[in-house]
């Protein structure tokens, strides 16, 4: 076949959605050419920490986001430094108002980058029974996030070159088309050589053929399915036991290619076949798709109820497009809302947004509803209901308990009312976790390995262990756990004193002003040139480099942490929380307070510590920072686990005999008063300004005559050597200005 009708071939296959171009197998399979590993307590450890940490910075940079987002395009300089005050950082301020477009487009990067913050890579795991004692570890870093995979044996590099196969797009009203199917794998295999064919969408296809996908047909349809598509990569032959379930003819080999056929799930479907209706070897999860008009069945849904029951297609179809007004009706009653002031109109609107999919709240916001209906026929301000229409209803009259109940009734019932017509025709949508497992397995015995079962992290362990007991491999995506009760109990306290806070802040204020002080949390920047120290340390194997800057009086002002040879998530992190930990000591939060929060935290890295001489062990690297910071600004001792003689540095000769030597303010405008750890080190001595004391003396005697500087003599002083000496009076008596000590002119 020449190189002309393979791309032709090519074309037409990825206009339709049966084949996907060609992509690196790393994009489409996160495991890409990770070898399994034996699990370890550390491994799910550090996937633990590694999931929370992606999280976090994606919270962040939302919450930044909708900082900017409330200051609107072109906020006043009294309204920034009202964000500032409130805990806007200033850098981001600042580059904010230094780019393009301004407030806006920065807040527009940073939702952007929420969005694409990359997932941590998956903890890739031999196929073997899981430790018991491993089991709750395990399940702790599936709750935070986490993504597992339980492998038979290695997959593909990743960047091996891969297509995807939506085989359910072969099945049409007119049956199976195979031969398209057989020309475009054909072609593919032949264009990529030594590459992988991922095959997807068999629940959908065995949907769409009108089988059942639990039912011993179901299941020898989608082994079918996958020798054909095995036969057209490899050049292998399609044997008559697998063509008789599709009823189509046996194949003989063609001549071996190296293209192999793999089945698992894809990590982000939208960069190969966005339309795909069911992932890899599982069933199908949903038989409602909502298209600009009006809800309706999946394509598959629509095949296979063809195929079963065509007479039962129409009405089915038909319901399903009267849903919203349905619903609208079960949940609230259109007359309650009529007599509430809402129009036809309106309800017209609401009943489209519920029948396209859209939530309760977001039926019922300004966005749906429109401005002149909620001003002008419900008497509302728009500018009140932007985003949640659960206000509107508030404000009409509806409880809490009304709105709730309306929120139950809805969600759902479009797909609960398609479910329930294609069960009516023997379709089992419920499908349970061992008919998935046969399924997938007919398919791996057909490929002889290579099959990848998703499960949800609600589906357990036992699912897994099921997987991989019968040959297949596993993937298991965690997913984050929302805040437990105490949690939540506690934000709505927190949020409770912030609203009656508030309402104190508007309030009027009749207390004369001689019984107030009035505070505000202004701050304090750091002069340009400032003093600090530079810690190097190792943290359980990470390097940490430990910047500090002061204010002039010596106090600590701002901290930089760098890790050596960290992910770029974790660095970014620590940096930012050095930033946000700077500009709370810059505002005025004492530093014993962060050391209160953050000593003998525990997390990884944490162990022996070396290159610090008070600190040789931390249980995380905030506890080491705080515990080194706690030591030399605040003269915490009891934080630190090593004593040390000081030849020029720290609390002096180390025997504990000695008090050392106050730290002056002379000294803070020399020193830092962290590298010195607080005190005076024993060799810089503060000399005393005699003549500056002879100035006072004098001034007090005749304050209108000013004291003029003595002549030196040329003999230097007996006891510090210092050519300061000056005659006190004519018998020969004299002073050193340097060190004070009195004496005689030698003759």
């Amino acid at each position: 076949m020449s190189d002309q009708s393979l791309d032709e071939i090519l074309s037409a296959a990825e206009s339709d959605g049966l084949i996907s171009s060609e992509i690196p197998f790393g994009r489409l399979c996160r495991a890409a050419g990770l070898a399994p590993q034996d699990m370890t307590p550390y491994a799910l450890d550090h996937l633990a920490s590694a999931a929370s940490v992606a999280s976090l910075q994606s919270v962040s940079q939302l919450s930044l986001a909708e900082m900017l987002e409330r200051l609107g395009p072109a906020p006043r300089n009294a309204e920034l430094a009202e964000a500032l005050a409130s805990g806007l950082p200033q850098d981001l301020l600042e580059e904010a108002l230094r780019l393009p477009g301004g407030i806006l487009r920065t807040a527009d990067a940073l939702r952007a980058a929420a969005v694409d913050t990359p997932a941590p890579a998956p903890a890739v795991f031999s196929a073997t029974p899981v430790d018991v004692a491993l089991e709750p570890s395990l399940l702790a870093a599936l709750r935070e996030g986490g993504e597992v995979f339980f492998l038979q044996s290695a997959l593909p590099a990743a960047a091996t070159p891969a297509r995807v196969v939506d085989v359910a797009q072969a099945v049409s009203p007119d049956g199976f088309e195979d031969g398209f199917l057989v020309s475009a794998i054909e072609a593919a295999a032949a264009r990529m050589k030594e590459g992988v064919i991922l095959l997807t969408g068999l629940g959908a296809a065995v949907m769409a053929l009108g089988l059942d996908y639990g039912s011993d047909d179901g299941i020898a349809a989608g082994a079918a399915l996958t020798a054909l598509v095995r036969a057209a990569a490899t050049g292998s032959a399609f044997s008559a036991a697998h063509a008789k379930p599709l009823g189509l003819q046996a194949r003989k080999a063609s001549g071996k290619r190296a293209c192999q056929v793999l089945i698992l799930p894809i990590a982000d479907p939208m960069i190969a076949l966005p339309e795909c209706e069911s992932d890899a070897a599982a069933p199908v999860r949903a038989v409602l798709t909502y298209g600009d008009d009006a809800p309706s069945l999946t394509r598959a849904a629509r095949l296979g109820l063809a195929a079963r029951a065509p007479e039962a297609l129409p009405g089915v179809l038909e319901q399903i497009i009267h849903a919203g007004a349905q619903d609208l009706e079960t949940s609230l009653g259109t007359a309650r809302l009529r007599d509430r002031g809402f129009t036809e109109a309106a309800l017209e609107r609401v009943s489209r947004a519920l029948g396209e999919g859209l939530p309760l709240n977001a039926a019922f916001s300004r966005w749906v509803l429109g401005d002149e209906i909620i001003s002008h026929d419900l008497k509302l301000t728009p500018e009140n209901f932007d985003a949640d229409g659960r206000g509107v209803l508030s404000a009409m009259g509806f409880s809490r308990t009304d709105i709730a109940k309306a929120e139950a009734a809805i969600d759902g019932a479009g797909e609960a009312l398609a479910s329930r017509a294609l069960q009516e025709c023997g379709f089992i949508l419920d499908v349970s976790a061992e008919d998935e497992i046969r399924f997938a397995a007919a398919c791996n015995k057909v490929l002889g390995g290579g099959v990848v079962v998703p499960v949800s992290a609600r589906a357990g362990l036992d699912m897994a262990e099921a997987i991989t007991n019968g040959g297949l491999s596993a993937h298991l995506m965690g997913h984050r756990s929302p805040p437990g009760d105490d949690v939540r109990d506690r934000m709505e306290h927190i949020l409770s004193l912030a609203e009656e806070l508030a309402d104190e802040a508007d309030a009027p204020q009749h207390v004369a002003p001689e019984f107030t002080e009035a505070r505000s949390a202004a701050r304090t920047r750091l002069p340009d040139r400032r003093k600090g120290y530079i810690q190097k340390a190792t943290v359980g194997g990470h390097k940490v480099y430990l910047h500090t800057g002061e204010f002039d009086d010596g106090q600590l002002g701002e901290i930089f942490l760098d890790m050596h040879k960290e992910g770029a998530a974790f660095r970014s992190l620590m940096n930012n929380f050095a930033i946000a930990t700077s500009i709370g000591l810059q505002y005025g939060v004492p530093l014993e307070e962060f050391v209160d929060a953050f000593v003998f935290t525990r997390f990884e890295p944490a162990g022996q510590v070396t290159g610090n001489d008070r600190i040789t062990r931390a249980t995380s690297i905030l506890d080491y920072i705080f515990r080194e910071l706690a030591v030399s600004y605040l003269g915490r001792d009891d934080l630190a686990e090593a004593d040390v003689t000081h030849d020029g540095l720290g609390r002096g000769a180390g025997d504990a005999t000695r008090e050392p030597a106050p730290f002056t303010e002379e000294a803070a405008q020399i020193i830092s008063r962290g590298f010195s750890r607080g005190q005076l080190p024993d060799n810089i001595v503060i000399l005393d300004k005699r003549r500056a004391e002879k100035q006072a003396e004098s001034d007090m005697d005749d304050e209108s005559e000013e004291l003029a500087p003595p002549p030196y003599l040329e003999q230097g002083c007996e006891a510090c050597g210092s050519f300061t000496l000056f005659a006190v009076g004519e018998d020969g008596d004299t002073a050193c200005d340097t060190c004070g000590e009195e004496g005689r002119i030698s003759r």
